[in-house]
């Protein structure tokens, strides 16, 4: 018997993903829907479809479609997705001091590729199109 499309997993994360409000999704928040093999081949698909892209292990970040470049992209913009994927990991962190100094307005300087400060101890790579999460 062949199973109805709105019944499938794929259909099932793909609402799930539509449903929920952040840009970030964990593997451990779909962990319930089926075997580690069945998410991992329905996210692979989400991924080649481009719905999806993975930023970390076991960390995906939600795209947007650009109907000028005609490619997808990160919406919020990669620092701020990582960041993102930061605080959903439960890690702490802070803006780098250059970050809050211009955010303070105490120098003209704009942080290119700002540092982020991690609190306790994190070890992973967050990681996206040749652009990667710095630590200080």
């Amino acid at each position: 018997m062949k199973v109805a499309y709105k019944d499938s997993l794929e259909c099932r994360i793909k609402s799930f993903i539509k449903h929920n409000k952040s840009s970030v999704l964990l593997r451990e928040d779909i962990g319930d829907f089926g075997s580690y093999r069945q998410i991992s081949r329905v996210l692979k698909k989400l991924q080649d479809n481009g719905d999806l892209v993975k930023i970390g292990y076991g960390i995906y970040a939600r795209l947007s479609y650009s109907e000028l470049a005609d490619k997808p992209y990160l919406p919020k913009g990669f620092v701020s997705v990582a960041r993102e994927a930061l605080t959903r990991l439960g890690i702490k962190w802070d803006i780098s001091d250059a970050e809050r100094t211009y955010n303070e307005g105490r120098s003209q300087q704009i942080p290119a590729n700002p540092a982020t400060k991690v609190l306790e101890r994190f070890r992973r790579k967050i990681s996206y199109k040749g652009m990667v999460l710095r630590f200080e």
